[in-house]
């Protein structure tokens, strides 16, 4: 598929991790609101939507499916596995297909786009790794599933050599056909065995999904529009201490003197960094409202001029380096 640069990350309509249907550990946004805005992006253009088993424990994925429900061949649905209920490991075969066919029933669908593995999660010594290759090349050939995809690991220790080599085994065993990273503004860019992720996806010809292109809120200046500044908890459990909610303010004041302080046009400047850095790079958006949600597609339509580009690198580089000095690089994506 020829896909809209602009993804739709659905972790926000499920709520976290541990909550189910309409417990009160759902976010805020109301399943009704959630419907609506899925539908309008759309109409939009919207192609790629991204949900795990997880996210509400499969509320995202029932809901994400009521709404694409007329929709479904003009969309590509992104899933994982991460719920491991009572089985040994989460891809530890029967529960694999077994999550998977869960899956296919809350999307109401007969086959999925994309299963994403995580590099990191094939059990001690990766012993679940081969199995995990042969149970998603038989539902490949069965056609339920039409891609596999691998998430690359973030944070301390990625850059170790022997990480690294254990990094390109699991890429030789998987062969994905797309590739997914935490990456924004604010983190320092992915690699696999020391070579530049995009670099690297380049020379494969697949495409990215780049998650958390926002910084969870961050780089749209949205907990931290003027000071003092007090600590913030997220609703997807993220703890952001008021030291490094005035690095970003100060950081971010260049772009607002350009751009202007409306947090959607910060934004659009996050969504399209990620995207610039590699002509198949799909950003991954969440949403809070389903008027923000239409908003990111209103706003992507318009490329940065490369004067632009540079202003944001720039910026963004500054940012990270007084991150770094104050002990809080990659602070949104711990």
């Amino acid at each position: 598929m020829t896909v809209h640069p602009l993804g739709v990350g659905c972790r926000p309509i499920g709520g976290r991790g541990t909550g189910t249907g309409p417990s009160a550990l759902r976010g805020e946004l109301q399943d009704d609101d959630a419907r609506d805005g899925l539908k309008r992006a759309v109409k939009r253009g919207a192609a790629v939507f991204d949900t795990a088993d997880i996210y509400g424990l499969g509320h995202s994925q029932r809901l994400l499916g009521q709404a694409l429900a007329h929709d479904r061949d003009q969309v590509c649905i992104t899933t994982r596995v991460a719920h491991r209920g009572t089985a040994v490991h989460a891809y530890a075969p029967p529960h694999l297909r077994h999550q998977l066919e869960q899956t296919l029933d809350n999307l109401q669908t007969g086959y999925l786009d994309v299963v994403l593995l995580d590099a990191d999660s094939f059990g001690p010594g990766d012993c679940f790794l081969n199995d995990t290759v042969i149970t998603l090349h038989d539902l490949r050939a069965r056609r339920l599933i039409r891609a596999v995809g691998l998430s690359l690991p973030t944070g301390p220790g990625v850059s170790d050599p022997a990480a690294g080599a254990r990094l390109i085994r699991v890429l030789e065993a998987v062969e994905p056909d797309v590739l997914a990273a935490r990456y924004n503004g604010l983190s320092a860019e992915p690699s696999i065995a020391g070579e530049n992720l995009f670099a690297y996806a380049g020379r494969k010809q697949i495409p990215v999904l780049v998650c958390e292109p926002l910084a969870r809120g961050l780089l749209t200046g949205k907990y931290c529009a003027t000071p003092p500044f007090t600590p913030v908890d997220t609703s997807s459990g993220q703890h952001f201490s008021a030291e490094r909610l005035a690095a970003v303010h100060d950081g971010l004041e260049p772009l607002r003197r350009h751009f202007g302080d409306d947090p959607a046009a910060l934004a659009r400047l996050a969504l399209r960094f990620c995207l610039g850095k590699y002509d198949q790079a799909i950003a991954l958006a969440g949403f809070s409202t389903s008027d923000q949600l239409e908003a990111n597609y209103t706003l992507i339509d318009e490329p940065l001029s490369d004067d632009d580009f540079a202003l944001v690198d720039d910026t963004y580089r500054r940012m990270r380096t007084r991150l770094t000095a104050i002990g809080t690089a990659g602070i949104s994506v711990s």
